[in-house]
């Protein structure tokens, strides 16, 4: 039936064949149903024909593609919430399935990105003081692969292969980030105080061995006093204030 209303329309009405012209362009492919059933997909670009009763054509890109995640409010590994984006690079591989086991193959990728982004996000910390373990401020080989792997999954029956998943924005939401800036700042002063005390203990060790490599012997009392004094002195923020000690002596 299908055939033989090709066949007459195309007696009677031959303008109609003129219709049936259209083009190909670089990096996409034409896919073609008649009668809303699948035909083929034209992969080669230029000028090309096929009869146009009945005939729909849906035109899928096979470039690379992008696509920009707004930011949105998540909870990492430790409860925390924050916010993040990504950018997502794609390309099209099955054009049949991208028009015709999705809708929308842009908009099915930007949901199901999404759900991806929010579950692995759950997996990893904010960031991490152990620098072994992969955390999402460092953006780990770990943690892409992860994104990457999950959203893959997810998009695998529309025909697109996810080429690399980055994150554009992340950082903690508006209500808990300046006590976790205090936070950073406390643990920043004790990494600093902690390289200080041992740099401190190496330069009183290596003062007392130089002085007794000199022959200048020193008490046990003195000893201590002495390295008291230095860890004071190197320990401290604020400059040091010299102090002499004068003994005075009465005479009979």
């Amino acid at each position: 039936m299908e055939i033989l209303l090709v066949v007459v329309v195309s007696i009677f009405f031959p303008p109609i064949l003129l219709f049936g012209f259209f083009v190909v362009n670089p990096r996409e492919e034409m896919v073609v149903l008649r009668f809303g059933k699948y035909v083929g997909t034209v992969a080669s670009e230029g000028i090309r024909w096929i009869h146009p009763v009945g005939r729909s054509l849906r035109r899928i890109p096979t470039r690379d593609l992008t696509l920009h995640m707004e930011t949105s409010t998540v909870v990492e590994r430790n409860g925390n919430p924050i916010n993040i984006s990504a950018v997502i690079v794609y390309r099209v591989l099955d054009t049949r399935k991208a028009a015709l086991d999705v809708d929308n193959f842009h908009r099915f990728l930007q949901d199901q990105a999404g759900a991806v982004i929010k579950r692995v996000s759950s997996r990893f910390p904010y960031e991490s003081a152990d620098k072994s373990e992969p955390c999402l401020k460092s953006e780990a080989d770990e943690v892409t692969k992860a994104y990457m792997s999950e959203l893959q999954s997810a998009v695998d029956p529309s025909g697109i292969k996810v080429l690399s998943v980055r994150l554009n924005d992340l950082t903690y939401a508006p209500e808990i980030a300046q006590a976790m800036l205090m936070r950073q700042q406390a643990l920043a002063l004790i990494d600093a105080r902690k390289t200080i005390v041992e740099g401190a203990v190496a330069i009183v060790h290596d003062a007392v061995e130089r002085l007794r490599n000199a022959g200048l012997e020193i008490s046990l009392a003195q000893r201590e006093v002495l390295i008291s004094n230095l860890l004071v002195v190197l320990c401290s923020g604020e400059h040091a204030q010299p102090v002499l000690q004068v003994q005075a002596t009465q005479k009979g």
